[in-house]
């Protein structure tokens, strides 16, 4: 027997406590009566009651002592070991987007839930419970719980999802238990077909009909859009509706403009193609008017790109060299350029653009909200930059072979590292000389020598986005190569980034959230209704996880209080809409022992005990009273 709260066991101290009231306390009583008389013949029929008398005050004392005791061990909550008694029972529980399918009334997951809480009725007393849920995450929901409704109560509190997930991570997890415990019965509760060994499997799939889009698009024409893509039925042959909605001037409230008949095979992608006569819009539906097990997968919805920025520039240089930068940011980066030599640079200008080419010139106070460019800044950074010149690199040997430098692309994995260098083939380039900064933490390099970086991105001291090269174009003969377009076209897209890279996702990805120069906060709503505020200060790429089917609504505000509404859908898996097996799953070792140890720790008997020694006492109190009268 072990306790729960040991420190409970301190209440025995009132035993002691009791020994010494019952030896100090009075053993006389004051009695008052009318006569001798009446005393002498009332003691005849006392005498033969004298025994129980005299030991009424032990057996009371005798009673409140078991009662302290009682109450002693209900507080410290014993728990007694039966050896070989029970079960030690784990549930690997599928919460992925697939269980949301609907038969009869009920989900695959309410009829998991059910399967569980039938395996805990019916397992012995005494017996413990765990659970690893698969979901968006796997994790261990609660473990070695002992009590049924306490298991049972903490179940309901699940909600299956709407990412895909996979129940081999569980497994794993499950592996960890049964090497610790190879008595352990572990039960895998899911709607996929798995080959289990030291598994219990219960499939909850009900071979439900279920339509789904397997692939989709839109693109325009002169004539309007069309709307194409490919829908499947997975469980049976079926005639399938697939209609077109619009919306126009509120994204979230549609129309249906066309539709399409599919006779679908089963398990066979059916082609489909609907066309429409509209010139523009902001939300594209496509949807499968047909009812089956799993709503949310009959509905795509897509999102003209709305984020694009008017890309305006501002070329403040007096050298001959950067005509090259100029052409490639018009060209390249598609930007409308102005240039102005560096003596006609005023605080007239510091807005009205939307990013800034500095070249050879830094101004005292670099402009706000807007993307900056500096070139070859020298000692002159600019207040807000952020950067620290510290001298300018020129080879020792100005006329050899070793008379330049050879600066390397970085290698980096992130995402940002990879948009900068997308598609170039980083040939190699040559540069005269170049200066040498200290740059703040997080700027990303594209181009290093060595340690330092001559080309490099990051967010300056005003909270924009800022480009960096530590050389003059005329340094080098990086402005004749290929990749100099290339580079410039993803600082371009780097300087002016699209809020959101794509409007359509699957449940499970991260949308990657571009702070914008001059954006002072974005707003996410998930299709459920919850807001989130993204932590945008410091930051110029915010993350957001999609966990939810449906609409996600992005509120981006801007200096001046103007606010940009964007939309991103959000759909079901493939892989959660498709039936399948789901391969195998196995637990390694072999099983040692059916049973295992129960604890139980009822505590009724103990108030029970409690309520019977409390109420004998009484009784006997009662008793005394009542001869004493």
């Amino acid at each position: 027997m072990s306790f729960y709260f040991p420190l409970g066991l301190i209440g025995l101290i009132g035993v002691p406590v009791l020994i010494l009231i019952y030896i100090i306390k009075s053993k006389y009583t004051e009695q008052v009566i009318a006569s001798t008389y009446l005393w002498e013949l009332s003691e005849k029929f006392l005498k033969k009651r004298k025994p129980i008398s005299k030991l009424a005050g032990i057996i009371t004392l005798i009673l409140q002592i078991l009662a302290v005791i009682a109450a002693s061990l209900l507080i410290a909550h014993p728990v007694f070991t039966v050896p070989a008694s029970a079960n030690d029972i784990y549930f690997i529980f599928d919460g992925s987007a697939s269980m949301n399918m609907v038969s009869d009334g009920k989900s695959r997951f309410e009829r998991g839930r059910d399967e569980i809480f039938e395996i805990i009725d019916e397992s012995l007393d005494g017996s413990t419970y765990s659970l690893i849920f698969v979901n968006n995450v796997t994790n261990v929901m609660f473990e070695g719980v002992a009590d049924k409704e306490q298991a049972k109560t903490n179940i309901r509190a699940l909600n299956s999802g709407w990412c895909a997930a996979d129940c081999s991570s569980a497994v794993t997890m499950a592996q960890d238990f049964y090497d610790k415990n190879r008595s352990a019965v572990i039960y895998l509760v899911t709607d996929k077909n798995y080959q289990t060994e030291n598994l219990e499997l219960v499939n909850v799939s009900a071979n439900e009909n279920n339509y789904a889009f397997y692939e989709y698009s839109y693109r325009y024409t002169s004539s309007g859009v069309i709307g194409s893509g490919k829908v499947i039925s997975y469980e049976s042959d079926a005639a399938l509706t697939v209609e077109l909605l619009v919306g126009k001037d509120d994204a979230l409230t549609t129309s249906k403009i066309a539709e399409v008949k599919v006779d679908a095979k089963k398990g066979e992608p059916c082609d489909f193609e609907i066309t429409a006569s509209v010139a523009n819009f902001t939300s594209l539906q496509l949807r499968i008017s047909n009812g089956d097990a799993l709503a949310q997968d009959n509905v795509v919805t897509m999102y003209d790109e709305t984020s694009a920025q008017s890309r305006r520039a501002l070329l403040v240089t007096d050298s001959n060299d950067s005509v090259y930068l100029e052409h490639a940011i018009s060209n390249a980066g598609k930007a409308i350029v102005e240039r102005i030599p560096t003596k006609e640079y005023s605080d007239a200008y510091a807005h009205g653009y939307g990013m800034y080419v500095f070249s050879g010139f830094t101004p005292k106070t670099l402009p706000k909200n807007a993307a900056i460019w500096l070139l070859n800044a020298a000692d002159g950074t600019g207040n807000g930059s952020g950067l620290t010149y510290r001298d300018m690199q020129v080879p020792r040997d100005e006329t050899g072979p070793n008379s330049y430098y050879t600066p390397k692309y970085t290698s980096g994995t992130s995402a940002q590292e990879k948009a900068l260098t997308r598609d170039l083939v980083k040939s190699d380039i040559a540069i005269r000389q170049y200066a040498k900064y200290g740059v703040p933490r997080n700027f990303v390099p594209v181009m290093s020598v060595g340690g330092d970086p001559v080309i490099c991105v990051g967010l300056n001291e005003n909270n924009d986005r800022q480009v960096v090269f530590a050389f003059e174009l005329g340094d080098s003969d990086f402005a004749l190569k290929g990749d100099f377009l290339i580079l410039v076209r993803n600082l371009m897209n780097y300087s002016f980034p699209s809020v959101i890279d794509a409007t359509t996702y699957n449940c499970g990805d991260v949308m990657n959230v571009n702070v914008v120069p001059g954006c002072e906060n974005i707003v996410v709503t998930t299709p459920s209704g919850n807001s989130t505020t993204l932590d945008t200060v410091g930051n110029d790429v915010c993350e957001v996880e999609l966990n939810e089917t449906g609409t996600y609504t992005l509120r981006v505000k801007t200096v001046g209080n103007a606010e940009t509404t964007l939309y991103a859908f959000a759909a079901v898996p493939e892989s959660e809409s498709r039936f399948e097996d789901g391969g195998a799953l196995v637990l390694s070792g072999e099983r040692e022992f059916d049973y295992s140890d129960g604890y139980y720790d009822e505590l009724l008997a103990f108030f029970i005990l409690i309520a019977l020694l409390l109420l004998a006492d009484w009784g006997i109190y009662c008793y005394e009273q009542y001869q004493l009268r």
